[in-house]
């Protein structure tokens, strides 16, 4: 009796039903709702921070050819800024100084990194830079 009565209650579940299937459909779909405003936000914070990496590179080249070009008596040039699409690189010496000045001295330089497309500061730095010639 027993036996009889498994297989008889194996014979009707045996799978899924349909209600079954488009209710695990129905809580799939709202937990993928639930998560892609998640999705989303986290694909522009990292377009962001992708950008802000790439001023800082931008930045740190910049500098390091300023350093590498430092301006000679009574020259006030600026570096020269590589030429990229997405990113506008401004570098400025402070001041002009004379060769009747004290030497060593520093002078201030100033690089920024804007984003072409909004004219937005996406990373800045002052650096002294010495000169003895």
């Amino acid at each position: 009796m027993n036996a009889t009565r498994r297989r008889q209650l194996t014979k009707f579940e045996d799978g899924f039903g349909i209600i079954e299937v488009i209710v695990s459909m129905f809580l799939l779909s709202l937990m993928a709702m639930a998560f892609l405003p998640v999705l989303v936000q986290s694909l522009q914070v990292s377009r962001v921070n992708a950008s802000i990496a790439t001023a800082t590179q931008l930045l740190s080249a910049d500098l390091d050819r300023a350093r590498a070009s430092h301006p000679g008596c009574g020259s006030n040039s600026s570096a020269d800024a590589p030429d990229d699409d997405a990113f506008t690189v401004n570098g400025k010496w402070a001041a002009s100084f004379t060769c009747a000045e004290d030497l060593p001295t520093t002078v201030s330089y100033t690089s920024t990194i804007k984003d072409a497309a909004t004219n937005e500061v996406l990373a800045e730095a002052v650096t002294l830079i010495l000169v003895t010639e």
